[in-house]
């Protein structure tokens, strides 16, 4: 055989053979990382189901709370419904649980947070255990009861009514509709101690509790206290109100704007 057909023989064999070690080394790393994927993806199932179980039972619980006290039912039925659904679930954990509690600025508020441990089976035992905490928070279905005094028969019927303006979650006066009150907007500023002596604690968002140095809001025009972020009293809501059933709740005439 001439020389030359031998280095093509040669050089084919040899391609041949760098195609079956190369395959021989690429497909089992190939096979592990779709296992090792295969349980990623099967942890991500877990958690978004999880998720959507935590949430629907809370929205259930936060429902039957106006006939019945489910304080011990919702963090039963979340684990529950949880491990039933998913065997890779090895144990869960409550680490927080309020039930119609006073938070972020709001009342009857219904929070919980559960530790989950995840384990799913895979033959190398790669990225098969996971911990993950579920955390909602919701308001219980029961609606507001206020202290305040019905309006009589003649009230609503009296043509001598004067509507006013007062600011129902945190105010002792009442308002004309052109009191700059009204109007005012708060103000952002860094939590110091000259500002902390001049304003008070919002009782609302607790901002007593803030430390030195913290992002705080306060109204300079009409405040008399800083607030921390999310604080239901920034949103400055006020409700018109007859004059007289505003008198009779105990709010006194603005001494800017007269009332």
């Amino acid at each position: 055989m001439p020389m030359e057909g031998v280095m093509i023989l040669k050089t084919l064999t040899n391609k041949k053979g760098s195609w079956i070690v190369e395959a021989a080394i690429a497909l089992p790393i190939f096979f592990i990382a779709v296992i090792i994927m295969s349980s990623i993806i099967l942890m991500y199932a877990c958690i978004e189901d999880c998720n959507f179980i935590a949430g629907t039972e809370l929205r259930r619980g936060a429902a039957e709370a106006i006939y019945i006290n489910t304080a011990k039912v919702i963090p039963h039925r979340i684990t529950k419904r949880m491990k039933e659904n998913h065997s890779q679930i090895s144990g869960t954990w409550i680490t927080e649980y309020r039930y119609r509690d006073s938070m972020l600025g709001q009342d009857e508020m219904i929070a919980i947070k559960i530790k989950t441990a995840i384990k799913t089976n895979n033959p190398f035992g790669i990225a098969s255990n996971a911990n993950y905490e579920v955390g909602l928070v919701t308001r219980a279905y029961v609606g507001k009861i206020r202290e305040n005094d019905k309006m009589t028969e003649e009230e609503m019927m009296s043509n001598d009514s004067v509507t006013v303006y007062i600011f129902p979650k945190r105010g002792e006066k009442y308002h004309n509709k052109d009191c700059r009150f009204l109007k005012a907007a708060s103000t952002p500023a860094i939590l110091s101690r000259t500002l902390k002596m001049k304003y008070k604690n919002c009782p609302l968002c607790k901002s007593g509790k803030a430390a030195i140095g913290s992002r705080v809001y306060y109204f300079p025009a009409a405040g008399e206290a800083f607030h921390l972020p999310g604080c239901s009293a920034l949103q400055k809501n006020y409700i018109a109100i007859d004059r007289n059933t505003a008198i009779k709740r105990g709010y006194m005439a603005c001494q800017t704007c007269g009332g």
